[in-house]
């Protein structure tokens, strides 16, 4: 019988996080992360001040720290009422993936979409709407 693998401890994903990303800042305290950095989608893109906080054993939460745009006064797209960016269906993360090569990507193509949807009033992300958030008037492609 193969033992089964123990999630990554906030230790390991802040070690990731800070090989990856040099230029964030990184707080790590008690099984609990906080990363701050900059994120620019595409070289069209601006640049973007995020951050990422992770508790472990917990779904890790991103928030976009620049004010953003939004168009006609309606609500951001894909987003909690926390704020927060809804970057994934339920159980599509789990403890045993890198927030490096997982969350953070994922930030940058939430990111993308929202440039588009900025520009275009379509959010071409697919996806489900946050619980709570109501959708917009056109639904995901």
């Amino acid at each position: 019988m193969i033992p089964k693998a123990r999630p990554l401890t906030a230790t390991q994903q802040a070690f990731a996080l800070r090989r990856d990303f040099p230029a964030a800042t990184l707080r790590l305290k008690a099984g609990r992360l906080e990363w701050v950095g900059p994120l620019q989608p595409t070289p069209l893109s601006r640049q973007y001040s995020v951050r990422l906080t992770y508790q472990q054993g917990r779904v890790p939460k991103v928030r976009v720290l620049d004010a953003l745009e939004t168009r006609n006064d309606k609500r951001l797209p894909h987003t909690y009422d926390d704020g927060t960016l809804c970057l994934y269906e339920a159980g599509q993360w789990n403890g045993h993936m890198w927030l490096a090569t997982s969350t953070i990507p994922w930030t940058s193509e939430w990111l993308v979409h929202y440039e588009v949807w900025l520009a275009t009033d379509d959010w071409y992300g697919g996806g489900v709407w946050p619980p709570g958030s109501g959708s917009l008037e056109k639904s995901s492609p």
